[in-house]
């Protein structure tokens, strides 16, 4: 290190090489493992095999390489190990080394900061009632009065990126969620050879195709009144007629379908138009809040199975849907018939396609 002496270098790279539990991997132009090192094993590297493709090896890497963006950095990576680690890709001549440095603290800490902003939004309603015996308090605590706020109002919008807002009130009030709905529309859509073309053009336009996909599903889901549970990868699970029930909640959800897929050809994913496959099923579902550090708002029932069946069946640029779904459209909603399927752990099902 420039300007240092050797004892102090010395010192500050064994520090920063065991708070980092440093590792590295050499991966050559074949895009195979060429040499690894460090800290391997603090990683579950240890069983990687030299010689071998890297991403038939790690999951994570696969579209990552090759890359014409080095140096960059991915952070907050989880291994199979369970360790979470901040990767840095640099070249060096023909080859790419990747170092991985361990963030698993940083990511707790993330989470206890979580769980502490969703603990001060519980807080809310005991501040109300304090407010009243706090008007004779002097200009140090009205100070701090503002900063617990900025607190409360930074957990607020926290929680409601991951909740419905009527849910988010429930829970404030400290109850269970945990529902029968007798009746909605559940939809899953993802992107037509994701993998695949994510292979071709990168870890940075990968993450700005799924960016610019989930952005149009959520603002679609507010203009038609449906709610976005969560993402899979590059699949997306929206329902309508929760947690405020609807009667229009199948027709609902085909205007949104139709907007989905018409919106995202806008958008071009390795030289060709962003195309998708939809599956639409309606029926009953169980909806609920599982989890303490980390909870989500989720579904589960034969209605979410089969609305999953039904869109990996779908063909690319199709919206297909359920007979029960059809039945509750009604002749404003043209639909193509189409023949009986065999769906995986369904048995022969009846659909239909919902055209443009």
């Amino acid at each position: 290190m420039h300007g240092l002496p050797e004892e102090v270098s010395s010192w500050l790279f064994n520090f920063f090489y065991n708070v980092n539990s440093v590792a590295y991997l050499k991966i050559d132009t074949q895009l195979c493992v060429a040499a690894k090192g460090g800290n391997v094993e603090h990683y579950g590297l240890s069983s990687l095999r030299i010689g071998e493709p890297v991403a038939e090896q790690l999951e994570f890497m696969e579209g990552l390489l090759p890359c014409p963006e080095l140096a960059f950095h991915i952070a907050m990576v989880e291994l199979p190990s369970g360790r979470v680690a901040d990767l840095h890709f640099f070249a060096d001549n023909a080859c790419v080394w990747l170092l991985f440095l361990d963030a698993t603290a940083e990511r707790d800490n993330r989470q206890r900061l979580q769980q502490k902003a969703y603990e001060m939004t519980l807080l809310q309603e005991r501040e109300r009632q304090l407010n009243k015996e706090l008007q004779s308090t002097n200009e140090a605590l009205r100070k701090s009065q503002e900063g617990l706020a900025r607190e409360y109002h930074r957990a607020e919008t926290l929680l409601l990126n991951i909740l419905p807002a009527s849910i988010a009130e429930r829970l404030k009030a400290h109850k269970k969620i945990a529902d029968n709905h007798a009746e909605v529309s559940v939809l899953f859509a993802d992107i037509v050879g994701f993998t695949e073309r994510a292979r071709s053009v990168g870890a940075v336009t990968t993450l700005a195709i799924l960016n610019y996909f989930f952005k149009t599903a959520d603002r679609l889901s507010e203009r038609y009144g449906c709610e976005k549970i969560k993402t899979i990868g590059d699949c997306v699970m929206v329902v309508a007629g929760l947690p405020t029930a609807r009667a229009d909640h199948a027709k609902a959800l085909a205007r949104y379908a139709l907007q989905l897929r018409k919106a995202v050809k806008r958008e071009r994913f390795a030289g060709e138009p962003l195309r998708l496959r939809i599956g639409i099923h309606s029926g009953p579902i169980v909806a609920g809040v599982i989890g303490k550090r980390r909870f989500a708002y989720d579904l589960w029932g034969e209605t979410v199975n089969l609305a999953s069946r039904i869109q990996t069946s779908a063909e690319p640029d199709e919206i297909r849907i359920s007979d029960a779904t059809r039945q509750m459209l009604g002749p404003n909603f043209a639909c193509d018939p189409l023949e009986e399927t065999e769906l995986r752990g369904t048995g022969r099902v009846r659909m239909w396609r919902l055209p443009a």
